[in-house]
């Protein structure tokens, strides 16, 4: 497929579009190899933006370059999804903890994100309104540096089946009652229940995550 530009988008920010959609579609359980002519053909843009691209994903993490070559892709495994989930704890509980006390405006927006969920057929607008749930609490919390490693956290995840997960309807009514949880906690401005609800919320999904496909 090609990639047309939009105007203002610089052919460097087009590639690494390109390339994160490419990597974060990919299965978990599939590796590629992707050469830097590949990657020019397949999106329209010329060699040197891909190559920025490319060293920019590789210091995120995403890929191991081969200089002047391309990039491989490696498998996820379930360690992989471990230490996601892991750093997501640091983040979302420390984000509770600073919103809950003082949660402004915080439950009117969580309010609304869950009514969009509840209402959601389709598991990609679904997953949009998961993010923006999480993100909402983190941005309250006024880190912009969290904010920015979180995002990092959920492309990764991106790959590691939330699709698959966030396609099951049981799934999804149980994220529902488990985002209620933490919306509720910050709502009562109780600390404590809220860490205890992101908890539960980031365990559930890590063992949902791990469960063999059929």
């Amino acid at each position: 497929m090609t990639t047309s530009k939009t105007a203002g988008t610089t052919a460097p920010e087009l590639a690494y579009a390109w390339l994160k959609n490419t990597i974060i579609t990919l299965p978990r359980e599939q590796e590629m190899f992707l050469s830097e002519a590949q990657v020019a053909a397949s999106s329209g843009i010329s060699r040197t933006p891909v190559r920025e691209a490319l060293l920019r994903l590789e210091a995120e993490g995403f890929i191991r370059r081969v200089p002047h070559k391309g990039a491989f892709i490696p498998a996820l495994s379930d360690s992989d999804i471990e230490a996601v989930l892991q750093a997501r704890r640091v983040v979302e509980e420390w984000s509770v903890r600073e919103v809950s006390p003082r949660p402004g405006l915080v439950p009117d927006r969580l309010q609304v994100l869950l009514d969009l969920q509840e209402n959601d057929t389709e598991p990609v607008e679904f997953i949009a309104h998961d993010l923006e749930f999480h993100t909402a609490i983190i941005r309250s919390a006024g880190n912009p540096l969290m904010n920015n490693f979180y995002s990092s956290l959920r492309d990764r995840q991106m790959r590691m089946g939330v699709r698959i997960v966030m396609a099951d309807e049981t799934r999804k009514k149980q994220v529902l009652v488990e985002h209620r949880a933490i919306a509720d906690a910050i709502t009562a401005r109780d600390p404590e229940a809220a860490v205890r609800a992101v908890r539960e919320h980031l365990d559930t999904t890590l063992k949902s995550m791990k469960q063999p496909k059929i």
